[in-house]
């Protein structure tokens, strides 16, 4: 059975491009083609459990937002009239389904269809333009840069999308990533290593519970950035940490203490270290941290050192985590 990311590109290539090529002839060259942004089916992620609500065989078309005023409105209908019916009874075994799915929020018609491609990059970067800055870089959360540059482009004829998707695409610059690294491991080691053995003395089962939950968050956000993925949204994290080739040895800890009880508050310590030492020697096989110390915060620390830019350089410890 085909996955969402599939059947969106299938409808496109049987539907989608010969409306183009009939109907928008002088404009086709224009206009890029393919699936990225929210949803679980552009993350390549969605099971028949997804299948519940807003699924659909759909597809975005983005344009430069001069030709979108010129064209958008019937680009628009000219996608809302293309036959998905039609479409699921053709395809009936492969898209595992008899119809759209009957629960519509309305979600679903806002992130495909027609889009400027600075009105897409703007709502998932908060900028319509690629990063040039630092500032730039650090502006916009992992999970939205993950839904800016998931999916698949399925054509593109002039590279205008392309050309802004592909620098977010890179990935951070190395300052930049290792500044966001320090300042994530610096939060974990103050919430898990520090003030969890505080709070668990006082009694505080709250705030252990947050000290936890915190350092996991952390050091999942360290993970992705370690193995050179933007970190999407909490729903597909653990799932997205499964591809992982950096650190893989780290996910089943991880796992385990997010399902332990605060009365196994020694178990979580020691999963909480045993976590810790995996990473300070990651950073030491980089070349990031001498590995003096267990302590991630001595570790964020070593790794400011190593930056080059100096203003970046410069800066606390915990700016730029997310």
């Amino acid at each position: 059975m085909w996955n969402g990311l599939k059947i969106s590109e299938v409808f496109f290539e049987e539907y989608g491009l010969p409306m183009l090529e009939k109907d928008f002839a002088e404009y086709k060259d224009q206009i890029a083609a393919g699936l990225a942004g929210q949803t679980s089916e552009c993350f390549g992620y969605d099971d028949y459990i997804s299948r519940d609500h807003d699924y659909a065989p759909g597809f975005c078309l983005w344009l430069p937002e001069d030709l979108k005023k010129k064209i958008g409105d019937d680009l628009q209908k000219a996608y809302d009239d293309l036959p998905v019916q039609e479409f699921i009874l053709n395809h009936r075994s492969d898209v595992g389904m008899a119809e759209p799915s009957n629960i519509m929020t309305g979600a679903r018609s806002h992130r495909v269809g027609v889009h400027s491609i600075e009105e897409f990059f703007y709502e998932h970067t908060g900028m319509t333009h690629a990063p040039v800055t630092t500032e730039d870089w650090l502006a916009t959360p992992q999970m939205h840069l993950a839904e800016a540059v998931n999916g698949k482009v399925f054509r593109d004829p002039s590279a205008k999308f392309s050309s802004i998707r592909n620098v977010w695409a890179g990935f951070y610059p190395e300052d930049v990533m290792k500044k966001k690294v320090a300042a994530d491991l610096a939060m974990a080691g103050k919430t898990g290593q520090f003030n969890y053995i505080r709070s668990i003395k006082r009694g505080d089962v709250g705030a252990a519970y947050c000290c936890v939950t915190e350092f996991i968050y952390k050091i999942t956000a360290a993970l992705f950035l370690l193995n050179g993925r933007y970190m999407p949204y909490y729903k597909w994290r653990f799932r997205a940490m499964n591809e992982f080739t950096t650190l893989s040895s780290v996910i089943e800890p991880l796992l385990r203490l997010s399902q332990m009880s605060e009365e196994e508050s020694s178990g979580k310590v020691e999963l909480i270290e045993r976590i810790s030492g995996e990473i300070v020697k990651e950073l030491v096989k980089r070349g990031w941290s001498s590995g003096y110390s267990d302590y991630l915060l001595d570790n964020a620390k070593l790794i400011m050192k190593t930056i080059s830019d100096t203003e970046i350089a410069s800066w606390n410890v915990f700016v730029g985590e997310d």
